[in-house]
C-alpha cells in the first residue's frame, strides 16, 4: 500500500465534516487505537478493490491525523508516508479526542446540522 493521496477523501471518517458515527460498523476507538498504537497504515476505504485484493492507497486522513497530532509512524510500512502529507487542521481533526467526541456523539452533529440549515435564507 502506498500514499498515493495528499487529501483525505470526501468520505474520510478522519475529516470534520464527516458524518458522525458513520465508520463502517468499526468504533471511533479503533481508528484512534490503530493510530495511537502504531499499527499498520490505514487503507483508504475508496481505493479497496471489490476483487479482494488490498487497498492501493494508505488514508490520506489518517496521515493527515498524525500530521496534526504530531504522531509519527513508527510502523515499517509507513515508510515516508507522512512526508507525503502537509497538517490540515482545518479539514482533518487534530487529536484523538476530537475525533472520539465527534463520532460518539451523532445526536449533536445532526443538531449542529440543522442548526445551520436553519440560518440559511
Amino acid at each position: 500500500m502506498k500514499p498515493l493521496l495528499t487529501r483525505p477523501c470526501n468520505e474520510c471518517p478522519w475529516r470534520r465534516d464527516h458524518p458522525a458515527g458513520w465508520l463502517g460498523g468499526y468504533r471511533p476507538e479503533d481508528f484512534t487505537q490503530q493510530i495511537q498504537f502504531d499499527g499498520p497504515p490505514l487503507p483508504c476505504h475508496k481505493t479497496i478493490p471489490g476483487d479482494g485484493s488490498d487497498a492501493r492507497a494508505m488514508c490520506a486522513g489518517a496521515l493527515i491525523f498524525m500530521r496534526n497530532s504530531c504522531k509519527g509512524a513508527h510502523h515499517p510500512d509507513y515508510g515516508d508516508a507522512l512526508d507525503t502529507v502537509e497538517p490540515d487542521t482545518e479539514t482533518v481533526f487534530a487529536w484523538s479526542q476530537e475525533f472520539l467526541e465527534h463520532h460518539n456523539n451523532p445526536a449533536q452533529w445532526i443538531e449542529s446540522v440543522r442548526a445551520r440549515m436553519m440560518q440559511r435564507p
